[in-house]
């Protein structure tokens, strides 16, 4: 047993240094549960491409990961530009673009020291999902972000709802948690920083940035409540998608994240 730890550690370390690999890195392209919200994600982007923008679009994907949004856009026809911090996540986009047959333009940066250094209006759609409840200064991001989009153009911009942190706060029974989240819209929990919002948070602050909300969609209702996709046959998850992309009536407004689908003012 011991010999088998030994080896496996051996292994680890040669992949760092001669594959330049990160063997524990969680890979969100090549997770199964992670490829079913990224579906879920792609459903509404392209839905709302489609109508809204026709064509080949230049888009940023900010906060690329391994690549499981900026890929299916870029073998959609799109010129993708992913921005990363993290260089093995970059790599693994790399691998992953090209065992699927596309390429995309891929830089490793901070996003909010990249952004403000980048040209006005040169991006048709910008993507940002599963980053910005992570950053003390969203707001100041979701303003670069909005900045970089031409007239006309698109955003797609995933956010926490409060919903997802109460049940959290409530299954470890933190009740300084759960006070937090009924009285303020950002701070630490569970020992990190996070921000949540409403769909009336989210129009307001969308219609302050001159922002038309063309829709909010709930990313993960069931699996929010525990129906985990990674647990399921294809079956399974072609028939979780069914539900979870059904009309509004037919689920709840709320899940693990809100994605605002907004579209810059043309004035």
């Amino acid at each position: 047993m011991s010999e088998n730890r030994g080896l496996k550690k051996i292994v680890r370390k040669v992949r760092r240094a001669i594959l330049r690999d990160e063997p524990t890195y969680y890979d969100m392209f090549q997770n199964p549960g992670e490829r079913y919200f990224a579906r879920l994600y792609l459903h509404q982007i392209q839905q709302h491409l489609q109508t809204h923008l026709p064509g080949t679009l230049k888009i940023l994907d900010a906060g690329c990961q391994s690549g499981r949004i900026g890929i299916p856009l870029a073998k959609a026809g799109h010129k993708v530009t992913g921005v990363d911090t993290s260089a093995v996540g970059l790599r693994r986009a790399e691998r992953h673009a090209k065992e699927e047959g596309v390429s995309l333009s891929l830089i490793r940066a901070d996003l909010s020291r990249w952004l403000p250094v980048q040209p006005d209006r040169f991006f048709d759609a910008v993507v940002c999902t599963e980053v910005l409840y992570l950053r003390p200064n969203h707001r100041t991001l979701l303003e670069q972000l909005l900045r970089v989009v031409r007239p006309g153009g698109l955003l797609f911009v995933s956010h926490r709802p409060t919903g997802y942190y109460l049940a959290e706060a409530f299954q470890h029974k933190d009740w300084n948690a759960v006070r937090l989240l009924l009285s303020a819209k950002e701070g630490t929990l569970f020992g990190s920083y996070y921000n949540w919002q409403e769909r009336g948070d989210l129009e307001q602050m969308y219609r302050s940035l001159q922002v038309r909300i063309i829709s909010i969609a709930p990313i993960g209702f069931l699996s929010w409540l525990g129906v985990k996709p990674d647990d399921l046959d294809e079956e399974g998850q072609d028939l979780l998608f069914k539900v979870e992309t059904a009309p509004a009536q037919a689920c709840p407004g709320s899940g693990r994240y809100l994605l605002v689908c907004g579209q810059k003012g043309t004035a």
